[in-house]
């Protein structure tokens, strides 16, 4: 039974202390009731950097999310002060760019959204829109919304 509308998907970091702040952020900027989270440290590197194999179970584990909840949205995640990618806040963006591309030939009709959490003070995490995109079927290239990345 799928429940479009009332789900979304997030892969993000393991992180605990990012966890909250991005999932109250999904909820509120999409509107959705519930959140199919997928964790593993850096994501934004693994999707950017991994192979075809990794890859390819990662969009899966995001398939299972769209069969079973009917989730039409995926937000991938990054965060500053990351253990499992501890690089710039400007290349966790590029990374995100990457692997937003990397997903958008795999998953054509989803709309994909790259989010930063950046610290906020101590235990405070602020979520931003870094790019979105709705890949569309059925051609090579994916555009985003705007017909290119849209750069918040």
């Amino acid at each position: 039974m799928t429940v479009p509308d009332r789900f979304a998907t997030l892969y993000t970091c393991i992180d605990g202390r990012i966890q909250r702040a991005l999932e109250t952020w999904v909820r509120e900027h999409l509107g959705v009731e519930y959140v199919d989270t997928i964790t593993e440290p850096g994501p934004e590197a693994v999707l950017a950097t991994s192979g075809e194999q990794s890859l390819s179970q990662i969009v899966e584990k995001i398939g299972i999310s769209q069969r079973a909840h009917g989730s039409t949205t995926l937000v991938v995640a990054a965060h500053s002060d990351c253990a499992g990618n501890p690089v710039s806040d400007e290349e966790h963006r590029n990374q995100l760019h990457q692997g937003l591309s990397r997903l958008a030939e795999r998953l054509c009709g989803t709309k994909l959204l790259a989010v930063h959490a950046s610290r906020c003070g101590e235990r405070c995490w602020e979520p931003e829109l870094v790019a979105e995109m709705m890949p569309t079927c059925g051609d090579a290239s994916a555009l985003d919304l705007d017909g290119g990345w849209h750069e918040l």
